[in-house]
């Protein structure tokens, strides 16, 4: 498709965007919307029509007498002069512009409120579709694409296509009906004001649509190029303040910030020049009118008449037209949005027939056949027909250098990664993706870079729950050795630990993560280079912590650096290369590393 068949159906393509993302009970809802938006147009219409009467009698109150209606309304009505009833016809004419204001407005919330819950559906629609990704797509994306993608892509979306999209019906309808009448009253206005109209705001749009398609693609790559850099920023403030680096990350932020206010602001301007462009082809249109009236025709008065019909026409054609055209452009600035809304919906729509859940019994044992895995579009496989076989309860080392496959291993126990052949097996059962809900409430995961809300210590340990058991909690507590820490506390486990947990050290960190696994009432724990990154004395109490739950008969995986903190497992397995090259004791490893 070229870009100018693009630029032509950009409208189309945004109610067809919109079809595909409203659900039946919101397409209701816009055509209950749509019916109201035509009784406010015809209410507008109405109102621009009551006025020409006034015009009219205003200029002469004897007209009032030589129309059938207003005669009849005179007579009937008891009206005792004809100032009076211009009088009665100015109130009246004042309350109905009263009451269609106020009609007006009553459809504008109602609009805005069905767009807040459109962007909200959107917004439930995008979350869900990026979390039910596969972990090596999802890891694959930029958190702040994922982000911009979440919260502003939605808003956006109803911004700048939703509220456009209504603008231009409801306008539309309102100069459809004004011109059909002014058709019906006057013929030559009608041609009049179609010809001078109809091409000016053609060539409008056709000049600002390309510029405005520009616009919105360069500040939808901008907008998370920016927010990327801010968020990098922060996270790196202690290393950024040691190099004595924030004016080079400070000039980078602002740099891409500049650029997208920049075209924020182009956009801003370009939706003022319809407004502008409409004033001069009214004015225009007013003096083509005198030309014709002082050199073509020897009619005044007609000439008066024809000049006041136009300006009451151009005072609600021309701001419907500007409304018509910027809206018509905010929508090919924002094409983009769509496009956005559109990714990964084919994956999406494959997680909405899940398999159905079954119950996964754990009693007995855990068997890895001849497993093998290969990352997606990689040749030489991760992990090399691993096979071996862990007895519930039982501790297990997993040792190699970096790029071995330790993590990798743990990752297709999770069920992030799907096995390219071989299986695990649990007590004789293959594990399948009808056992996934099931499997992963039976996990714990321990890692290095541990995930903490900012929220209280109990919160942390509970992760997500609304209703907290606080036996349950104690336990959690008790066995992950945090009641020393606890109990030093005056907020206790009411102590609010900071973003990703700055106000608690390394290890007090490491605890929680434990707890939380606990609080789950998880038989299987995975340490996954869980203490690396402690110091000495921190290290041996987070491992003692570990060993003290052997007495809980958890199944405990532990990948480590260090071989001390395998001090009390049952085996230890080196991987090497993708493959298990040796299973050791503790006393074994310890004489083969030295």
């Amino acid at each position: 498709m070229t870009e100018e068949s693009k630029n032509q159906d950009s409208v189309w393509k945004a109610i067809k965007s919109l079809s595909i993302h409203l659900t039946i009970a919101h397409k209701r809802k816009m055509m209950g919307l749509g019916v109201l938006i035509f009784c406010s147009a015809v209410l507008d219409v109405f109102g621009l029509a009551s006025i020409l009467p006034l015009i009219k009698l205003a200029g002469d109150p004897a007209a009032l007498h030589q129309n059938r209606f207003l005669e009849w309304i005179f007579v009937n009505f008891h009206f005792s002069s004809d100032k009076q009833f211009l009088l009665v016809m100015i109130l009246s004419v004042l309350i109905f512009f009263m009451f269609k204001s106020v009609f007006g407005y009553f459809v504008n919330y109602l609009q805005t409120r069905f767009s807040a819950q459109v962007a909200q559906h959107i917004t439930q629609q995008q979350f869900s579709k990026y979390f039910n990704l596969d972990f090596h797509r999802f890891t694959s994306l930029k958190s702040s694409v994922v982000t911009h993608h979440i919260i502003n892509n939605p808003l956006s979306y109803v911004l700048w296509i939703v509220l456009p999209l209504i603008m231009i019906f409801s306008e539309s309808v309102i100069v459809l009906l004004i011109i059909t009448g002014i058709a019906i009253y006057d013929f030559k206005l009608f041609l009049f004001i179609t010809l001078m109209i109809g091409p000016a705001t053609w060539l409008i749009f056709t000049l600002l649509k390309s510029r405005s398609t520009r616009i919105g693609r360069e500040m939808n790559k901008l907008f998370p190029l920016s927010l990327a850099s801010l968020t990098q920023t922060i996270h790196g403030y202690i290393d950024i303040k040691l190099a004595e680096k924030e004016d080079f990350y400070k000039k980078r932020f602002i740099v891409m910030q500049s650029r997208f206010q920049r075209l924020n602001m182009a956009a801003y301007l370009q939706n003022l020049i319809p407004q502008r462009a409409n004033e001069l082809i009214a004015l225009l249109g007013v003096v083509f009118i005198f030309i014709y009236a002082i050199f073509l025709t020897e009619n005044h008065e007609q000439a008066i008449l024809m000049v006041t019909l136009f300006a009451a026409a151009a005072y609600r054609l021309m701001p419907s037209t500007t409304r018509i055209v910027t809206s018509m452009v905010q929508i090919r600035k924002n094409t983009v949005a769509m496009e956005n809304l559109s990714l990964y919906n084919d994956e999406f729509v494959s997680t909405k027939n899940k398999v159905k859940q079954e119950p996964l019994p754990f009693e007995n044992e855990i068997i890895f056949d001849h497993l093998s895995f290969t990352f997606p579009g990689k040749e030489e496989p991760v992990l090399k027909d691993i096979s071996f076989k862990i007895k519930k309860g039982e501790k297990i080392g997993i040792v190699g250098s970096s790029g071995s496959g330790k993590t990798t291993l743990m990752n297709v126990l999770l069920r992030f990664y799907n096995e390219d052949s071989g299986s695990i097996k649990v007590d004789g059962v293959t594990l399948g993706p009808q056992h996934l809900s099931d499997w992963r409430k039976k996990i714990g995961y321990v890692k290095q870079d541990i995930f903490l809300l900012d929220d209280t210590i109990k919160e942390n340990i509970a992760f997500g729950q609304s209703t907290i058991d606080e036996q349950r909690l104690a336990i959690a507590v008790k066995q992950a050795s945090l009641e020393k820490l606890i109990n030093s506390l005056p907020e206790g486990l009411e102590t609010n630990i900071g973003e990703k947990g700055s106000k608690l050290s390394g290890g007090q960190r490491q605890r929680i993560s434990i707890a939380r696994s606990l609080y789950r009432n998880a038989e299987i724990l995975i340490f996954d280079e869980a203490t690396s990154a402690l110091d000495n004395q921190t290290e041996i109490e987070v491992t003692e912590a570990i060993d003290s739950l052997s007495e809980v008969n958890k199944t405990i995986f532990i990948i480590a650096h260090r071989v001390t903190t395998l001090r009390n497992c049952d085996r230890i397995y080196d991987l090497k290369d993708g493959m298990i090259t040796g299973v050791f004791s503790y006393a074994q490893l310890v004489e083969k590393t030295i």
